[in-house]
């Protein structure tokens, strides 16, 4: 053989990736064993010692298990779907860039689902994906206040747990599903407090669609705050866009007298500034504006936006984290953990004119 023949094999040789049976050769055990020592579902006995010299060849031959075969085994594929409501917005970005980077670590693929808050797309989406046997779904967005989609949702829901799929939800929902959320009521109570404590009275508040129970837990930390300052409040909706966000606060600057408003996500709030510099309306000098969520690229608006910060990319990873949990049988619960936020004062919100001295 010439050089440049075992110079070409030898390449050869070193780009092939490892398979079991390479284990299972190094580690001088039968495939079945190599198998069952590597598969965390396993429920056939394997000795310590010979699982940690099936461990050790596997970690010197850097071999990763295929996904793809696991998945035959148990009847789901290595992918985990996330439902999101506008794919075009940064809170939903933001999730799911940090659940697609924690799925790719374990191995699994992500898709990206955005339903524009229509109950029927959403439907379609879930029907798609459990038919195509998905190992999990995350719902990012809010439950839809819907009869049908309620009861055709709970459907597809059980048809992916009979497989062994999971769903987990980052956002409230109707469902009793695993969830690992933010603290909305917590963060919306903060924001409207700070404006109290700036001095404001008249502060009016632009929720999100009141189909979506987001909308309704930030609206309750909102109300608790103005009740407990025996304050009346104003409540406009609108959805959760940019154009939504400025047509309700073409509303309320049409109904004057308000010196504040809270805008329940930073979404509708830019919509909101935009909408107070097309007037000439000064803020914070003639109207503090507050939003939720802290999504990226706040620091190139002005003025800066006070607002309540999410973990947005660590909601995500904790997503995935928990279905994980799920899949592997070390999580059976269907409990709600809330994450914390915090209050993120900015230039956007000030002491009212007529309290300055």
């Amino acid at each position: 053989m010439s050089p440049t023949s075992r110079t070409r094999r030898a390449s050869t040789t070193r780009l092939k990736l490892p398979i079991l049976s390479d284990v299972a050769q190094q580690a001088a055990v039968s495939l079945t064993t190599a198998s069952r020592a590597l598969d965390p579902d396993n429920d056939h006995p394997v000795s310590d010692r010979t699982r940690a010299r099936v461990v050790a060849a596997a970690t010197a031959l850097a071999y990763r298990p295929n996904p793809m075969a696991r998945a035959l085994r148990t009847r789901r594929v290595p992918t985990i779907a996330i439902v999101v409501h506008d794919v075009t917005d940064p809170y939903f970005a933001e999730i799911v860039r940090g659940a697609t980077a924690a799925a790719s670590s374990r191995g699994f693929l992500t898709v990206v689902c955005s339903s524009d808050r229509d109950p029927m797309t959403e439907l379609r989406y879930v029907e798609m994906l459990s038919l195509s046997r998905v190992s999990g779904v995350i719902f990012a967005g809010g439950g839809l206040d819907e009869a049908h989609y309620r009861r055709r949702m709970g459907d597809y829901a059980r048809s992916i747990a009979h497989y062994g799929g999971a769903i987990v939800a980052l956002a409230p929902r109707f469902e009793r599903w695993p969830a690992e959320m933010p603290d909305n009521r917590t963060g919306a109570r903060l924001v409207t407090q700070h404006l109290l404590d700036l001095g404001h009275v008249r502060i009016a508040m632009i929720s999100g669609p009141a189909t979506l129970r987001t909308s309704r837990e930030r609206e309750v930390g909102y109300l608790e705050a103005m009740k407990a300052a025996a304050t009346d409040p104003v409540l406009v909706r609108a959805d959760f866009t940019t154009a939504g966000g400025a047509a309700a606060m073409a509303r309320l600057l049409d109904g004057g007298l308000l010196t504040a408003v809270f805008v329940a996500s930073d979404t509708m709030a830019l919509g909101a500034l935009a909408e107070t510099r097309r007037r000439g309306v000064a803020v914070p000098e003639d109207v503090s504006v507050a939003g939720f969520d802290d999504i990226p690229g706040l620091e190139f608006v002005h003025p800066r936006l006070t607002t309540v910060h999410v973990p947005m990319a660590e909601l995500g990873a904790a997503g995935v984290q928990r279905l994980m949990r799920l899949l592997d049988g070390e999580d059976r619960s269907t409990s709600t953990r809330l994450h914390a936020v915090e209050l993120r004062v900015r230039e956007s919100t000030a002491r009212p004119r007529d309290l300055e001295d």
